[in-house]
């Protein structure tokens, strides 16, 4: 529910558990007041700001006295160049060259917003439209605020339009930024690289700026993830205060920190402003990507419900969202470029007695592709390794009530490729230097619409003519020749941003061409694993590390905003390929059925045991897939212990996943406390046949047995048991 009181001019924005609340002041600022635990509609919150004269704290043209300034005022939306010395949320350069912007309310409305066009974007709820305005250079900042009532998350996002008759140049346009009161909090930042995503790190919030960027990649990442969380100290899974902040966006992007002289901390973020100049026209209009800002009080789970039920309801394709997926085996580790069509059937026919839903054919199948150094761009399938195409291969599955699912690397070319040949031009290149190559390929121009055109086209036609089910979509580096031969000089620094808006383009296509086209988004495993690249694929491979012990790690560092449903993983092969590390088959299936699930291994190689065993997994898998589709997801640890349990939204079932680490000689008795089940209720652990109240098994915790080794699985189902009144 969104609120306007008019005697104080404040706006309130109601969520299922939270409020939003700032207000517009008699200079037609917008003063930020709260945000946290929900507050009744039109309580009077205007005590929270005080106007106060500090020294060096200018005052802006027309301030009634000295103690009216931008630089003491929790800003809802900061400009620059009136005062205020923190970061400011919008920068522009003027016709004059000047920086400063002097943005005053117009009015506002409530509607329901579509979101940005070209850019993902959140689905129904209820939207606050808010209009400034900088007479002396015409320009029009509008804000817009969206929240549910199921809801504990406000989406923002902002947009700047010209309407003088002079171009201007957006150095900077935030997505969002919040003045909150105090800095007592503890940041926490997703590190990484790849093969070693999404690793949480914690950090005392102190004097000056802690930013999160993913640099000029052109990516969201491997190395920082577009989320930041801030907790106070004693806050812990269940338990405390946490904001978090997530961009919904898959870009170079910025997160940013700021603990101010006077013990506030400013929080922003959007498009990374280095480098980045946009120039504006007379009559356009730049919007930024949208931010969800989340407050719990209920620790650090509080928080990664909110951000993964809004995932699954909000933002996901909701034809897909809520949808079991097939159980597939994809055939890069099991053959990786070394196949011909009769090993892919032996293949395709072993998964199809094992249960397997799904086969999917990942690098090699197009010709000048025996290695990574060429290939790219052409996407013609290779006839001497498959003689019968890929139709071939499509027509075998299907004849195994299989379906067909297919690898692309759409935004690449290799220089040993016809499209290279024909057209260079098509390559993000500078003209005055050589390329930067990456993996021996470079990246397409899809600042370019003809090169975005040409990329559909080719997915279009193959996709298609061969009934192909899946597509993984893959991005095996990131950007670094900023400069797009398509553009005029005084447009480069809008490359990377462009770039971006050309990848949802044609994501966006591919969704309405193939309503029932499953997409798994990649970069080298979890380099793009996003908000944004969410609203088009439904699932991410979630990293290039299959080890069950590194992934186990990795799905818990990405949970925090992510939804297991948004995470892909695979019981490979041991030795593993990445780690060496050897690990059982049961301990590998624990962790990968905790997420979206399948097999990267050769099944040719495995014995008559091993095939058995794979198969009874996958009627476990998919007996409890509804777990990972629909249940509520908690973390669970005790020492090295990584689990999981996903509990049905009823409270009558769980699910509990996980592996154990390095085995320790005489180790200590573990219990492994259960979050999330009705405290009243008794359950059955079915591998053990114990009863216990979720009490207890929230309190004490469930016992585990003593480790026989390195890397054991945890896995338990809990079924709650009737009551004496129900029973009878």
């Amino acid at each position: 529910m969104i609120f306007f009181h008019s005697k104080t001019n404040t706006f309130y924005l109601q969520g299922k558990n939270v409020s939003y609340v700032f207000r517009k002041d008699e200079y037609g600022f917008l003063n930020h007041l709260y945000f946290g635990k929900k507050v009744a509609c039109g309580e009077d919150l205007s005590f929270v700001y005080r106007p106060c004269d500090r020294g060096f704290s200018p005052n802006f043209d027309g301030a009634e006295n000295r103690s009216f300034s931008l630089d003491t005022m929790p800003n809802e939306y900061p400009v620059a160049g009136l005062g205020d010395y923190r970061r400011p949320a919008v920068m522009v350069r003027t016709r004059d060259g000047a920086r400063q912007t002097d943005f005053r309310y117009i009015d506002h409305s409530v509607e329901t917003d579509a979101g940005a066009k070209g850019l993902p974007h959140v689905r129904g709820g209820e939207t606050l439209f808010v209009r400034l305005r900088d007479d002396r250079y015409a320009l029009t900042l509008e804000l817009y605020y969206t929240v549910w009532d199921d809801s504990d998350a406000v989406v923002r996002r902002a947009a700047l339009r010209n309407d003088g008759t002079d171009s201007v140049h957006v150095l900077n346009l935030c997505s969002f930024s919040i003045d909150l009161p105090d800095a007592d909090y503890q940041s926490l930042r997703l590190f990484g690289r790849p093969c070693s995503e999404r690793a949480p790190v914690w950090q005392d919030c102190a004097p000056g700026i802690c930013e999160l960027s993913s640099g000029q990649r052109g990516s969201s990442s491997h190395y920082l993830n577009p989320f930041l969380a801030l907790k106070r100290k004693n806050t812990d899974e269940t338990h405390g205060e946490v904001y978090g902040f997530q961009l919904v966006y898959s870009g170079s992007f910025s997160l940013s920190a700021e603990y101010t002289q006077y013990g506030g901390l400013r929080v922003r973020g959007g498009i990374d402003p280095l480098g980045f100049d946009w120039l504006l026209q007379s009559g356009e209009k730049f919007e930024t990507p949208e931010s969800v800002l989340v407050y719990s009080d209920g620790g650090l789970g509080g928080m990664s419900h909110c951000f993964h039920s809004l995932c699954r309801k909000h933002l996901m394709n909701p034809d897909f969202a809520f949808r079991k997926r097939p159980v597939l085996v994809n055939s890069w580790e099991a053959v990786y470029f070394d196949f011909d069509e009769k090993k892919l059937f032996h293949l395709i026919e072993l998964a199809a007695n094992a249960g397997m839903d799904m086969f999917v054919l990942d690098d090699g199948w197009f010709t000048c592709r025996n290695d990574d150094n060429g290939g790219l761009g052409d996407w013609e399938e290779d006839l001497s390794k498959l003689p019968c195409g890929l139709k071939g291969i499509s027509d075998k599955c299907r004849s195994l009530n299989m379906l067909f699912g297919l690898w692309f690397e759409p935004e690449m070319v290799s220089e040993n490729s016809k499209l290279f040949r024909v057209h260079p031009e098509w390559c993000l290149k500078n003209p005055e230097r050589g390329f930067v190559r990456g993996r021996n390929q470079i990246v397409l121009d899809f600042c370019n619409p003809q090169v975005v055109d040409y990329v559909y086209g080719k997915m279009e036609d193959i996709i298609a003519k061969n009934g192909i089910s899946y597509v993984k979509w893959d991005m095996n580096r990131y950007l670094a020749d900023l400069y797009s031969p398509y553009l005029p000089p005084e447009r480069q620094s809008e490359v990377q941003h462009r770039y971006v808006l050309g990848v949802y383009q044609l994501a966006s296509r591919l969704n309405r061409r193939f309503p029932d086209l499953l997409m798994e988004g990649c970069s080298g495993g979890g380099g793009r694993f996003d908000a944004g690249m969410l609203n088009y694929f439904p699932q991410i491979w979630t990293s290039d590390n299959t080890d069950a012990f590194a992934r186990a790690k990795i799905q818990y560092g990405t949970s925090l905003c992510y939804p297991p449903s948004a995470m892909t993983a695979h019981v490979s092969v041991c030795p593993n390929h990445q780690t060496g590390r050897t690990s059982g088959l049961d301990a590998r299936y624990a962790v990968a059925s905790s997420c979206i699930f399948g097999y990267e291994l050769d099944l040719t190689k495995l014995s008559q045991s091993e095939l058995a065993q794979i198969k009874e997994q996958i009627t476990a898998y998919k007996r409890d897939a509804d777990f990972v589709m629909n249940g509520d997801f908690y973390r669970l640890s005790e020492g090295d212990v990584y689990a999981f349990a996903q509990v049905s939204c009823d409270k009558s079932r769980a699910y509990v996943t996980g592996i154990t680490g390095l085995k320790q000689a005489n180790d200590k008795f573990r219990f492994l406390k259960i979050y999330g089940l009705d405290c009243e209720k008794k359950y059955r652990v079915r591998e053990t046949g114990q009863t216990m109240s979720g009490r207890v098994l929230e309190n004490i915790g469930l016992p585990l047995p003593q480790a026989e080794g390195d890397f054991c699985p945890v896995c338990y189902h809990l079924d709650g048991q009737p009551t004496s009144d129900e029973s009878t």
